[in-house]
């Protein structure tokens, strides 16, 4: 909640700042919308009208699910969550003043994703061995990325015009969000060498797999109003 909050007042100041512009001189335009990185809200103003606009924004989303994680080596269960969570700074650039654009800029990206299991009467596969429930006590999982994701893409419609009304976006690219990074924890584990072992050598699997995945694409659709 804490990290929301900060996230939400840093979007607050920015989108003053846009707004506080004289919309005569800078037109603003403010959309909402659902893309691969959440829901979202974001408002743009024309630095260059017709060619060239500054926008912020944020995107939210948050699912929780129970699974099993597992792979030839592991079986483990838990309970997890997804949090997406970015604020956009990107510059929006008209290359033929239509409706045609390409983005660049970067996310502070807060996307992370949470899991726990507590079963002591559970059987957990790790790295291999089988341990009861009781034996590894509670396990935890996290994977998280870098703070700073740059970004790329082309899109259409959506830009700060000088004609108030309503507009349509859509937006395709991708988040440069580097490899995430994972980690494991059995609260049980300083009480069991081999226990500790083992979650540090499921660890060291999962970062290898997770190794591949560098880059985030990006698809949203949004609707908005020029003022």
């Amino acid at each position: 909640m804490g990290m929301w909050r900060r996230s939400a007042g840093a979007l607050a100041v920015l989108v003053g700042a846009v707004v506080a512009v004289p919309a005569g001189a800078h037109p603003v335009n403010l959309s909402v919308g659902a893309s691969t990185l959440g829901y979202g809200v974001q408002v743009s103003t024309a630095l260059i009208p017709g060619t060239l606009d500054l926008a912020v924004g944020i995107n939210h989303l948050s699912q929780s699910r129970s699974g099993t994680y597992t792979n030839s080596n592991n079986s483990i269960p838990y309970q997890g969550t997804m949090r997406l969570q970015t604020i956009p700074v990107l510059f929006n650039y008209y290359p033929f003043s239509g409706v045609f654009r390409i983005t660049g800029g970067a996310m502070i990206n807060e996307n992370r994703v949470t899991a726990y299991s507590s079963d002591p009467t559970g059987t957990y596969v790790i790295n291999g061995h089988s341990y009861l429930g009781a034996e590894v006590g509670t396990f935890a999982g996290k994977a998280t990325y870098r703070r700073l994701a740059p970004y790329l893409g082309i899109g259409w419609g959506s830009k700060a015009s000088r004609h108030s009304g309503f507009s349509m976006g859509f937006d395709i690219g991708v988040l440069f969000t580097g490899s995430p990074n994972v980690q494991f924890s059995a609260s049980n584990a300083s009480a069991n060498p081999r226990l500790a072992s083992d979650v540090a050598a499921a660890q060291a699997q999962a970062n290898a797999r997770a190794s591949r995945y560098k880059l985030w694409p990006v698809i949203g659709l949004r609707i908005g109003y020029d003022f």
